[in-house]
């Protein structure tokens, strides 16, 4: 893992983190973007002829972070790309977050001023399949057998829609647990964990003294939920996209977050800032200070604490998520960004070369594990030696290994139209009153399940 000198560059290099802004997109712009897409007010036709064609102009990109820019960049410039297009040059443009996705979908929805290429957010992509069509390339025939070679719950499911694929990711976001050694081995804890019984009971020892906890678990995301959910062997919508929050492993799994809290008393609520409750300055600061022992995540919320916390490099171990929780999956999935290509491309093909040459490559996705220790969810990247090197912040740990381990396992994602309208729901009616307010997980569930039916009715 790398450490940064400055917070520009750590920007660029790490995935920004996850917020209820960021990671749904739920402001007033992006209210009024949805709503034109749900209106069914859509191109009348898959490719409309745009400025820039008659202008002479060359494809064009839109992202909403300077990073995964830059990983596209590098695609650009990669033989696999450039030896096919030698004369090509695409224009990156960078906007906001809520900014970039709302343009998107108003510029595909008015038939009219869309780019080529576009990184679509894993929430955001439900914004899009709200209309008569989705106004997205289908990306199945151009992949062919190359499905063989990416673990398709975090490459491409989530861009996934009746079984068309309209997006590719190159980041692995499989969930795995991580503690601080140090703590463990002072109060004579045997790790790696192979029960969720054992953390409790190490937990125990660890709060003994009043001020240190294991987990920080979120009382405003749906972070926890979604992942602990899919490790129960459940998710949030059905493979036809229906909302299925009620069923007994979604109630297990929430249970289980509350009891760490209230019942056990192991685990604390991670501190929060309303423009980010996920990662917050405040919520690094708690492990800064040895507050809090433990946490589970994907690579870009684990590749953080080197980043976050230098000082305890070499005192974090990773594993495998244990067993003692519904079924008990190694691992589950959470976050992603897709690249995909829009119905208003006139340069379909050059797209895709563009979208194979960094995502479907070796050397597109360790351009990325390089600049951002991205952990690829392209299969034989992991044969360089560069994904089997052992990690200092981690104990020597072969990180690369360990997340190639799980990654079969990763449980699938099931996307909906209503992704969006649900997890907001789910924040409101269900996370804050069973997190915070501490009621009962099942009737918030049963709640959230009757007004998701309201929503889509």
């Amino acid at each position: 893992m790398k450490t940064h000198d400055d917070e520009q560059t750590e920007r660029r290099t790490l995935p920004t983190p996850i917020s209820r802004r960021r990671f749904l997109g739920a402001t007033a712009g992006a209210a009024g973007a949805l709503g034109l897409a749900a209106s069914g007010v859509t191109a009348s036709a898959p490719r409309v002829a745009s400025r820039r064609r008659a202008q002479g102009a060359q494809p064009e990109m839109w992202g909403f972070d300077t990073a995964r820019l830059d990983f596209a960049k590098a695609a650009a410039e990669l033989p696999a790309f450039k030896e096919k297009h030698p004369d090509v040059t695409i224009n990156f443009r960078e906007f906001a977050f809520d900014e970039m996705h709302d343009k998107l979908l108003a510029a595909l929805a008015s038939g009219n001023g869309a780019p080529d290429i576009a990184d679509v957010e894993i929430a955001r992509f439900s914004s899009f399949l709200k209309g008569d069509r989705v106004p997205f390339v289908a990306l199945n025939d151009r992949i062919g057998a190359e499905i063989e070679n990416i673990y398709r719950p975090a490459a491409s499911d989530p861009w996934t829609w009746e079984d068309q694929i309209y997006g590719l990711g190159n980041e692995l976001n499989a969930v795995v647990l991580s503690y601080r050694t140090d703590v463990l081995e002072g109060l004579g804890i045997e790790t790696p964990f192979e029960t969720w019984d054992q953390i409790i009971e190490a937990g125990k020892k660890i709060t003994a003294d009043g001020e240190t906890k294991t987990f920080a678990l979120h009382d405003i995301a749906f972070g926890d939920l979604w992942q602990m959910g899919q490790h129960a062997g459940t998710s949030f919508f059905d493979a036809e996209g229906v909302f299925q929050g009620e069923n007994p492993l979604m109630i297990e799994a929430l249970q289980f977050l509350q009891d760490l809290v209230y019942t056990h008393e192991v685990a604390g609520i991670a501190p929060a800032i309303a423009t980010d409750d996920w990662m917050s300055p405040a919520y690094w600061a708690a492990f800064r200070a040895n507050k809090f022992t433990m946490l589970w995540g994907p690579p870009w919320h684990l590749g953080r604490l080197a980043v976050e916390l230098p000082d305890q490099a070499g005192k974090w171990a990773v594993q495998k998520l244990p067993t003692g929780l519904g079924e008990s999956r190694a691992t589950a999935n959470f976050g992603g960004t897709g690249q995909c290509i829009t119905e208003q491309s006139e340069n379909p093909d050059i797209a895709f070369d563009l979208l194979a040459a960094g995502n479907l490559s070796v050397e597109g996705n360790l351009n990325d594990f390089r600049a951002r220790t991205v952990y690829p969810a392209y299969i034989p990247t992991y044969e360089r030696p560069e994904l089997q090197e052992p990690s200092p912040y981690f104990g020597g740990a072969q990180v690369g290994q360990i997340y190639a381990s799980v990654a079969p396992e990763l449980p699938p994602f099931n996307q909906s139209p209503g992704f969006t309208d649900a997890t907001l729901a789910m924040e409101r009616v269900v996370i804050t009153p069973v997190m915070n307010n501490r009621e009962e997980p099942a009737p918030a569930l049963k709640e959230l399940v009757d007004q998701v039916a309201e929503m889509g009715s």
